[in-house]
């Protein structure tokens, strides 16, 4: 796929990863649909670099726990972009705190909306709406550490949209590939965004000894849009496992 004058759509763009994403993709000539939640004072900033490196962006909201919300992200990006997105980047997620004794029926529900039906949702819309002729690239965003004690709901949904992306990729080829990326330990690399960062242990950074970097995760995801056979993909952006003594 050739990026330049490509459109995408990217959930979660507010800030961090996502709008990293989003910028990186702007700087490559792609339009993008920005879509946020509650922060829209971070989504209008992000449209507005987005426009400066001189494509189109445009800010859409919804909560993607709701499932008519997610048909209606979809139909409002392509609206404001006046085209079907033909990239779609599916980043926002639920990352709620809850062990396997506090998680409730609706919290579990939530995080599989949010982090799993959301995703399979747009990817579904974008089957319907691109044009025939046209080739589509759907990236799900993941964690490398698929598995947290004091998150059981978002390391079931981890382990899910791993098996979603692999599903959706068969379903889908060949004109639309779909693809996740594993993220490491990744930080952002703005100055504003660099209050209350953790530190972290060798074991936890991993061989690198290093945080990731948002520039890391965007070059990742740009080289892939130009690759037209990588599908079904678990692709770490990460500094290696450590080994277990």
């Amino acid at each position: 796929m050739e990026i330049q004058s490509a459109t995408a759509l990217v959930t979660g763009a507010s800030r961090r990863i996502g709008r990293a994403l989003a910028l990186a993709l702007a700087n490559n000539g792609c339009g993008v649909a920005i879509h946020y939640n509650t922060s829209e004072a971070e989504a209008l900033e992000t449209k507005a670099r987005v426009r400066e490196r001189g494509v189109d962006g445009e800010v859409v909201q919804a909560d993607l726990a709701d499932s008519k919300e997610c048909e209606r992200l979809w139909k409002e990006a392509v609206h404001v972009m006046g085209v079907a997105p033909n990239i779609l980047v599916n980043n926002a997620s639920f990352f709620g705190r809850a062990s396997l004794n506090d998680v409730s029926a609706d919290g579990f529900d939530h995080a599989i909306a949010v982090n799993v039906r959301a995703p399979m949702l747009l990817a579904q819309a974008m089957n319907w709406e691109l044009a025939p002729e046209a080739i589509g690239k759907i990236f799900n965003i993941n964690d490398r550490r698929q598995v947290y004690r004091s998150r059981f709901t978002y390391a079931v949904t981890n382990s899910a949209l791993t098996g979603m992306t692999k599903a959706l990729a068969v379903s889908l080829a060949p004109r639309i590939q779909v693809n996740e990326l594993r993220l490491g330990v990744i930080l952002p690399l703005s100055d504003d965004e660099t209050d209350n960062v953790p530190s972290y242990s060798s074991r936890t950074l991993g061989p690198a000894r290093r945080t990731g970097t948002l520039d890391e995760v965007c070059q990742a995801v740009i080289s892939v849009i130009g690759n037209d056979y990588i599908n079904g993909a678990s692709i770490s952006v990460d500094g290696g496992l450590s080994a277990i003594d």
